[in-house]
């Protein structure tokens, strides 16, 4: 399979004209190709702190004299905020930066902000169906698209599903080098990203949670339980969990709880970036799902489009949905997830009532749409690519 155009580019683009731009996103998901891109169309300049001859030519700052400028990995640098301020406010009408690198741009730019006034922050996500079809950021849908059919042909899916939506491994489409692929990044997040952005002493205790974390993908999240498995305190695992997002190797969900009796208020859930490192196929499909929404809500957040969050519903009768879209703080839609089930969700029809907002069921079986009221049931291989 041929390599394909992000949809992000345009927008970053754009940005750059106005502010400098900062590119968060995991590891190996295409933000060093996608800078590339940009700034060779641009006929501008690429340096990577790594490199020794570009780091002279970035802390002597002689690339100012350039129109368009990538510096990658420059967060390697302990004051690159700094750095990038003083450029900022000298040179900004003529000089068009972005600057690429691993989670912690993003960590970094949560605290003690510098830089306020003087970006854009991008968040590059795996491929999605979207992206791969039609190579653009869907709009905003109303509530009248929400329900409508798309007899479109989504090429992809199967795929995606199958070797997640990271460049590499999705376009070579092989078992053996998504294997090998799975095998080498886990190795880079854990003795060089980890050890790197925290003093983890134990690592090999902080690698045995990420082994386990797979089979609770979509699962209430219990620190307690893990903390006794792996023998380390409850804390603990609370920490490595939060060094695991920032490293963007998983994601948490929130419990949304207001107006909702008897509610859970606290216990997250988490999924995957690259949803093929779970196994189980339910799971897969539930963090396939949970990924296209997330990457639409980031996404449309990020532009500016609506303010949009994604949350999930528990309750302590035992009602769940395994989704919840709010625009703006607000409810916007439901989303539950099923491998076949063609039968609504209870939960799914009981809290759509009670909020009084859209819910769509959708399946990873491919030929169903149907439509019952506010209630959709349809298979994903239509529905998330106008989505995500």
């Amino acid at each position: 399979m041929k390599s394909h155009y992000r949809s992000l580019e345009k927008h970053i683009l754009e940005d750059l004209k106005k502010k400098f731009v900062l590119l968060s996103g995991p590891r190996q998901v295409g933000k060093t190709t996608l800078a590339h891109s940009i700034i060779d169309t641009n006929k501008g300049v690429y340096l990577n702190f790594d490199d020794s001859e570009d780091r002279e030519e970035i802390l002597l700052k002689r690339y100012v004299h350039h129109s368009w400028v990538c510096l990658d990995e420059f967060h390697k640098f302990s004051r690159w905020k700094s750095h990038v301020k003083g450029v900022y406010d000298k040179f900004s009408k003529t000089l068009h930066v972005l600057l690429t690198g691993s989670a912690r741009l993003d960590v970094y730019q949560k605290s003690g902000d510098s830089l306020l006034g003087r970006y854009y922050l991008h968040h590059l996500h795996p491929l999605t169906l979207g992206e791969l079809n039609f190579a653009i950021i869907p709009c905003i849908p109303a509530f009248e698209s929400l329900f409508q059919h798309q007899p479109v042909t989504i090429s992809g899916f199967d795929e995606l599903l199958r070797f997640g939506g990271f460049p590499e491994p999705f376009y070579l489409q092989s078992e053996v080098e998504h294997r090998r692929w799975s095998n080498m990044r886990r190795t880079l997040l854990m003795k060089e990203d980890l050890r790197e952005l925290t003093e983890v002493k134990l690592l090999s205790l902080a690698e045995h949670l990420m082994m386990l974390l797979p089979e609770r993908v979509g699962s209430l999240f219990s620190a307690r339980s893990l903390a006794e498995i792996i023998q380390v305190s409850a804390p603990t695992i609370l920490h490595w969990m939060d060094l695991f997002s920032r490293l963007f190797i998983v994601y948490k969900l929130l419990p949304y709880s207001k107006g909702v009796g008897r509610s859970l208020h606290k216990q997250p859930k988490y999924y995957f970036w690259d949803w093929s490192q779970v196994k189980d196929d339910g799971a897969r499909f539930e963090n396939f799902v949970a990924s296209h929404l997330f990457k639409a809500a980031q996404q449309w957040t990020d532009l500016g489009l609506e303010n949009v969050d994604l949350q999930f519903i528990r309750d302590r009768d035992g009602r769940e949905v395994d989704f919840l879209l709010l625009k703006d703080s607000c409810p916007w839609f439901l989303v539950e997830c099923k491998t076949a089930e063609t039968s609504i969700s209870h939960s799914l029809a009981f809290y759509s009532n009670k909020l009084n907002i859209p819910g769509i069921q959708i399946l990873q079986k491919k030929g169903i749409f149907r439509i019952q009221g506010n209630l959709m049931v349809v298979s994903a291989d239509r529905w998330l690519a106008h989505i995500s």
